[in-house]
């Protein structure tokens, strides 16, 4: 079962450390050898797809026992599998990815019944990867039958019978196999016919006449009411363009539920978990929505997320999955934070990254207060072409190649899983020190897709002149305006174009460059979807990006939240509207606030180069590179910032609430701006990190478990060299300093504030400590080679390093122990009889 934070197995609650093995693309001689490798690899739980085409290659003639070939012998698998004594993901789909050419379908479904499959806008059948008719009656009649067939199977091993599975994921990446954009699926009749009329039913309440209202239409009946064929041209045609996106939303949920009941129908027990669910459009998957739909219908489950490293793990690289695990997080259906998918490499050899990627990727995810990882794929493995979209080998630089052997990053890998498991206990206990929520919701990536209401009219739509003489209205697509990396900076090439990018747009991208900040920072930050909550107003500080509107939800959310002495940042204005450009000013109307002019970005006339400059402090100033939107603020109000003389961030007077309101992005280009946001920040807060760091700026994340355990996750994502200063709050409400020195991608975990055995109490280490007995009176001592290390205790203790006794000094009440690292970690001991242990570094090959 799982519990809000973790899952419980065997009655102790569980981290899992897990690895992918996909039994249906190695031979079945194999299977042992690799479950073994996974074991002496630090895992305790392994998932696989089971792909429905590889075990009904025929229609109705499902094979699971291995009649008509050794590796379809999925019972054998199961049995090897409990044998190890790892436990299982299962994934039957039916779409499971993979890089199948089909998705995991049997190629008979889509030949033989092309009714099966989606129609887009046009009527037409969508070309490349077939896309389910998921609202079908066909297709989820042999989506029964499959799941009838497979599910029963997996549920005789379901851990509450005494077997392996711990966890059962239905679909993978659930959105019709990846087409939820807004013409290319869905366009079939049930659901054009039924499911999409009775949901708009629903949605107004069977009043017709708000639906002509909102459409500028003269329907007659809900029947009539046709899904969008077109991107809107008008503004009725948006708000339904936004409806039919929503019913999307709603549709894969409710699909979702369905896969979810039937497997509860066969047998399982276990909780079921769904993987980045609506993927593709919503990024990362629409945890908050989906999970508030499962919660409402009283399913056992939870969301993942997925955590590839798609460059290199600099500032910019880790934004993408840190951003990831905090919207699984958000969910208000709760559940442990897992990333079922995580890897440093890819499927493409030619898209590869850096294997030093792995210790910042893993280490990121313990620091944000995940407690399940899966390493997808852990073994390579072979597919032919005719099966896959990329073959014959699949994912080439997995922990083990296709003949089994090490890769370099195996060794990373089970480091990590030794660390997460000799801290087990205390990890499971920790939460994560969030001081900032970044908010958000689901209208801003439709807004960037469908385009927003326009508040300032003419106004914002003049002076559009670009160098060559042009007028434009650049046409709103996802994600247009995000911030891209060298001289790209906010879709400009050093100013010249930038001016390309509408005030309005980019919603979703100016949430993520306000992470990257407060990454940069050392702000700790956690997400919260205001439509669908997973906490109550009035907790903590939101930062709340939004170009004029916002879902009444939200609004509904935030003026509650002001009421119970919450605090807010908006920026770059306030909601005046709702999605459907229908006026909303109750925030406005409290603030006091209104806008009053938009200065587009330098670079749209001659002689106009470089930035805007904003001034702020005493005599500081700084550069600004998107739009500044300028704004009447209420008597009373603090200037933060000023644009020729005009304020352009101000904080309110305290009867309106804690709020600051800026009129310019939350983002960064110079130490400048790290300065103004830094004070921003300082002023509506107590002015105080949590954690600080001096020197080369390493980025950090504290977990902390009470008044005990911490941890503390140091990554070095700026590339700088060196030695920082840390300084970290002790639970007596004390702080603690040292040194630390990471190479650029290094990133250690940090242990503070635990008793050992011994009865010692560790104050701090600088190495990343792993057990090296249940006792926990010995340790392996791991940090780059020829850098610095350091422990703090709180009382005299004989300390043993490799086998000889060190000498400890003492400052301000703490007893320290100063060495060396070395190429091997060293043993600490903190008694009598400590010898040196071989054997922790397995043999490899590359």
């Amino acid at each position: 079962m799982n519990s809000d934070k973790h899952l419980i197995v065997n009655g102790k609650p569980f981290i899992l450390l897990g690895g992918e093995i996909q039994y249906f693309r190695l031979p079945q001689s194999a299977w042992r050898d690799r479950l073994n490798k996974a074991v002496d690899g630090g895992l305790n739980t392994v998932s696989s797809y089971m792909p429905w085409y590889w075990h009904e290659p025929q229609e109705g003639q499902v094979d699971l026992d291995g009649r008509t070939m050794p590796e379809r012998n999925l019972r054998l698998f199961l049995d090897m599998t409990a044998e190890s004594g790892l436990k299982l993901i299962a994934r039957p789909g039916p779409f499971v990815n993979s890089e199948l050419r089909c998705g995991g379908f049997p190629e008979w479904l889509f030949r033989d019944h092309p009714e099966t499959m989606s129609r887009r806008s046009d009527g037409q059948i969508a070309t490349g990867r077939p896309v389910p008719a998921e609202g079908e009656p066909l297709y989820r009649s042999y989506v029964r039958w499959w799941y009838k067939r497979i599910v029963p199977l997996i549920a005789e091993y379901d851990i509450h019978r005494g077997g392996p599975v711990v966890l059962l994921q239905p679909d993978n990446e659930l959105s019709a196999a990846w087409s939820y954009g807004m013409l290319n699926s869905l366009y079939d009749p049930t659901v054009l016919g039924q499911t999409w009329p009775n949901w708009l039913q629903k949605k107004y309440n069977q009043d017709i006449a708000a639906v002509n209202e909102r459409y500028a239409a003269g329907y007659k009946s809900f029947s009539e009411i046709e899904a969008p064929r077109s991107y809107p041209s008008s503004p009725g045609g948006r708000n339904r363009g936004l409806d039919w996106m929503e019913f999307k939303r709603w549709f894969f949920a409710d699909w979702g539920a369905q896969l979810a009941d039937w497997a509860r129908e066969d047998g399982i027990r276990v909780p079921i978990v769904f993987n980045e669910p609506v993927a593709g459009y919503y990024g990362h998957g629409d945890h908050a929505g989906f999970g508030r739909e499962l919660k409402e219908r009283g399913q056992t489950g939870f969301t993942a997320c997925h955590t590839y490293s798609d460059r290199i793990m600099d500032l910019d690289g880790i934004a993408n999955p840190a951003i990831g695990m905090e919207l699984v997080k958000s969910s208000p259906w709760g559940g442990p934070a897992m990333s079922l998918e995580i890897n440093a490499a890819w499927y493409i050899a030619r898209l590869c990254r850096s294997q030093i990627n792995w210790e910042v990727l893993m280490r990121l995810g313990l620091g944000r207060g995940l407690s399940g990882f899966v390493i997808y794929p852990y073994a390579a493995g072979n597919s032919p072409y005719e099966d896959t979209i990329d073959g014959p080998y699949y994912w080439e630089n997995s922990s083990l190649d296709v003949e089994g052997k090490l890769n370099w990053s195996r060794h990373s890998q089970k480091r990590f899983y030794q660390f997460a498991q000799g801290w087990e206990k205390e990890l499971i206990a920790a939460q994560p020190a969030a001081g900032i929520t970044v908010a958000y919701t689901p209208g801003q990536r439709q807004l960037d897709f469908l385009g927003m209401p326009a508040q300032l009219e003419d106004a914002a739509r003049q002076d559009r002149a670009v160098p060559g003489g042009e007028t434009f209205d650049a046409e709103p697509v996802l994600d247009r305006g995000e911030s891209a990396s060298g001289h790209d900076w906010l879709d400009g090439y050093e100013g010249v174009s930038k001016q390309t990018v509408p005030a309005r747009a980019g919603v979703w991208s100016k949430t993520k460059e306000a992470t990257i900040l407060l990454s940069r920072l050392n702000r700790s930050w956690d997400m919260l979807e205001l439509v669908n909550p997973n906490r109550r107003p009035g907790e903590g500080s939101l930062i709340v990006p939004c170009t004029g509107s916002l879902e009444r939800e939200a609004v509904d959310y935030l003026l509650e939240h002001l009421d119970n002495g919450g605090s807010c940042v908006f920026y770059p204005t306030i909601p005046v509207t709702d999605l459907q450009g229908e006026t909303d000013t109750r925030l406005a109307d409290r603030l006091g606030v209104k806008l009053q002019e938009q200065i587009r970005p330098a670079g749209s006339r001659i002689m106009d180069y470089g930035t805007r400059v904003v001034g702020f402090g005493q005599e500081d100033k700084c550069g600004v590179n998107g739009w500044i939107w300028v704004h009447d603020y209420p008597a009373g109000s603090q200037a933060l910032a000023t644009y020729q003389d005009r304020p352009v961030i101000s904080r309110l007077p305290a009867d309106r609430g804690q709020v600051i309101v800026a009129g310019i992005d939350m983002s960064f280009t110079s130490a400048a701006g790290l300065k103004l946001w830094a004070e921003v920040l300082d002023s509506i807060m107590d002015g105080n990190s949590d954690l600080i760091v001096e020197g080369n700026w390493l980025h950090g994340l504290l977990l902390r478990r009470g008044a005990e355990t911490s941890f503390l996750t140091l990554m070095n994502v700026t590339g700088q060299y060196g030695a920082s200063r840390i300084s970290v709050p002790r639970r007596n409400g004390l702080r603690v300093s040292f040194d630390i020195e990471l190479q650029p991608h290094e990133a250690r975990c940090l242990v503070m504030d635990t008793v050992l055995e011994s009865g010692i109490r560790l104050v701090y280490c600088s190495s990343e400590m792993v057990p090296a007995d249940g006792e926990r009176n010995r340790f392996y001592l791991h940090g780059r080679a020829g850098t610095p290390g350091e422990i703090a205790l709180d009382k005299h203790a004989k300390v043993v390093i490799d086998g000889k006794t060190v000498s400890t000094s003492e400052c301000q009440g703490l007893h320290l122990v100063t060495y060396r690292h070395r190429e091997e970690p060293l043993l600490l001991a903190f008694s009598e009889g400590a010898k040196e242990e071989k054997g922790f570094f397995e043999a490899y090959t590359v």
